[in-house]
């Protein structure tokens, strides 16, 4: 049977139902982190991009953001203006300025997956005996969203499910 988004079986519902849960519960602990610190979600890919590749040029985290430059670049200055991350100099080539984090934007980035490694080591605690069959529903899960992403063109996900309707 394949499924769409008008259906309203009642396993269609408590799927949707609970995906939703997990969502909204595991994002509040990191939503509450970034408003604490004024951090949008852009801000956030670029702290959490440059954690894992410092040195990198803003026309990179453009690329790889899908980006434009001068949005990139503004978000940029409000991360240096904040501290969070800092421009270099290149001697080989003054054109290129390589962004790092600051020890401050480094600690942000820290708080935010410390509070998230914290909240789910509670939660498989908490979940005991029903770990293991629950960590294998979510690799089925994740296994079903690397064959269906999420970033497939929307238009051509509404136009199947209006066409199998």
């Amino acid at each position: 049977m394949r499924y769409n988004i008008y259906m309203t079986d009642d396993l269609t519902i408590r799927f949707r139902t609970a995906y939703w849960a997990v969502v909204h519960n595991l994002d509040a602990l990191r939503l509450r982190t970034w408003e604490e610190r004024g951090l949008t979600l852009p801000q956030l890919r670029i702290l959490f991009y440059l954690r894992a590749y410092p040195e990198t040029a803003t026309n990179t985290l453009a690329r790889h953001m899908g980006l434009t430059m001068p949005t990139v670049s503004g978000l940029v200055e409000k991360l240096v203006r904040a501290g969070l991350v800092e421009r270099g100099q290149r001697a080989d080539d003054r054109r290129v300025i390589p962004l790092c984090l600051t020890d401050d934007g480094r600690a942000a980035v820290g708080e935010i997956r410390q509070g998230n490694r914290a909240y789910v080591a509670e939660l498989a605690d908490t979940l005991g005996d029903e770990l293991a069959p629950t960590v294998a529903a979510l690799e089925r899960l994740v296994a079903a969203i690397e064959r269906t992403p999420a970033l497939r063109d929307a238009e051509e996900r509404v136009l199947v499910a209006g066409a199998a309707r």
